[in-house]
């Protein structure tokens, strides 16, 4: 097996069928059908992840097979409702969206090496973190979410199981809050 992680290519939308990948993604793992306030990116990829300079979206690719396996979607921070205690901007913030991996593939690291091209894009961004939601429920995603370093900066405990998460890139000075804090961020 040959997997191939890249970024989406405008020519990749139709070729791959990704948006058919997306919605099976979503029907497997959260029993959803198309949901408009929930899915309008799916329908167009191009217009939420290629077309701004602060968004991506990547694929992983199995070479040997030439379909699509894995999804992840990065985006500047645009929710409309607050996230306790958490200040998120569109401009320092960026937002994971649509991290799948077909079911005969997963656990082997193929979500982490998605991950890993979404903080390498993140960081030539400029982005300060980066903030994601799952939900309790989904197997397998906060442990996941937890082995890459993010932490839960609010667990909703609602009837979804709703869990907010934030992985720090940066840390801007003027936000430190203790002395432990200025002194870890010198040391780094």
């Amino acid at each position: 097996m040959n997997i191939k992680i890249r970024e989406l290519k405008k020519e990749d939308i139709n070729q791959y069928k990704i948006e058919k990948f997306l919605f099976k993604m979503v029907k497997e793992s959260y029993d959803l059908d198309y949901v408009p306030e929930y899915h309008y990116d799916i329908k167009d990829l191009y217009k939420y992840y290629l077309k701004p300079q602060k968004n991506n979206f990547f694929i992983a690719i199995d070479t040997d097979t030439n379909k699509i396996i894995g999804t992840s979607g990065i985006r500047s921070y645009d929710r409309k409702y607050p996230i306790k205690n958490r200040n998120y901007s569109k401009n320092t913030t960026a937002s994971i969206y649509r991290v799948f991996v077909e079911k005969k593939y997963r656990h082997q690291k193929i979500a982490t090496s998605l991950i890993q091209k979404v903080e390498e894009f993140c960081k030539k961004k400029n982005y300060s973190e980066i903030y994601l939601h799952t939900q309790r429920p989904s197997y397998g995603a906060l442990p996941f979410w937890l082995s890459q370093k993010f932490e839960i900066v609010d667990d909703t405990k609602d009837e979804m199981g709703t869990i907010h998460m934030e992985k720090v890139l940066k840390r801007d000075l003027l936000q430190i809050t203790s002395i432990s804090e200025i002194e870890e961020s010198i040391e780094t």
